[in-house]
């Protein structure tokens, strides 16, 4: 007598529930791996913009580029246009996890309102600042993972940190002032703008006191 040898439905239901099973625990170890590998990518693009406004300073008296060319409503250029032409390359100015096209900045710089001796036309930290009076560059956050390719900063207003985008594991990049580049945790960044930090926090002024 021939003897036929398959699966039973029982079993074949079970290898189905196995490979669903192994799938959702893989799907998202693999989506993490995929994102961890455009936080690298994004951290080594604002790695090379914090080269490139190093290289703007050498050229310009040691002063940082500028949020714009004249903060206020007389800017005729804007920090893009001052670092473009040491850069060469308009994908840098791209997070591989942001959702922009064509020239679009998925980075911006630290606007936060700072006191200092530029008169107010010039509060913003982001403006011209000569580098010998900010004493804590290395802890000083300038470029960021953003929502809008303008800026980012700490509104006095709102008493918040404004306009970053978390969009690497909960956490964003910056390039500090200094020129090196950094992951840090949502909860860092956010944290900077509580009323009991704020006034003296390096990360958003490098040591120059916010303005109230």
């Amino acid at each position: 007598m021939n003897r036929r040898f398959g699966f039973t439905l029982i079993e074949l239901l079970v290898v189905i529930a196995i490979i669903a099973i192994l799938a959702a625990i893989l799907f998202p170890v693999f989506a993490r791996a995929r994102e961890k590998a455009r936080q690298t990518s994004c951290l080594s693009n604002l790695k090379q913009i914090g080269l490139a406004e190093k290289m703007y300073e050498q050229d310009y008296d040691e002063r940082t580029a500028s949020y714009s060319s004249h903060p206020g409503s007389s800017a005729q250029y804007s920090h893009r246009e001052m670092l473009e032409p040491y850069l060469k390359n308009t994908q840098i100015a791209q997070c591989p996890s942001a959702d922009v096209t064509g020239t679009t900045w998925s980075y911006a710089p630290n606007i936060s309102p700072v006191n200092g001796s530029y008169g107010s036309n010039y509060s913003y930290f982001f403006a011209f600042r000569k580098i010998a009076v900010i004493p804590n560059p290395s802890e000083c956050a300038i470029f960021a993972d953003t929502t809008s390719s303008g800026h980012w900063r700490y509104s006095a207003t709102d008493n918040e940190v404004q306009s970053v985008a978390f969009r690497h594991n909960d956490g964003a990049n910056f390039s500090f002032l200094d020129g090196h580049a950094k992951w840090m945790t949502k909860s860092f960044v956010l944290g900077q703008g509580a009323p009991t930090v704020v006034a003296t926090s390096t990360f958003l002024g490098g040591g120059l006191p916010i303005a109230p």
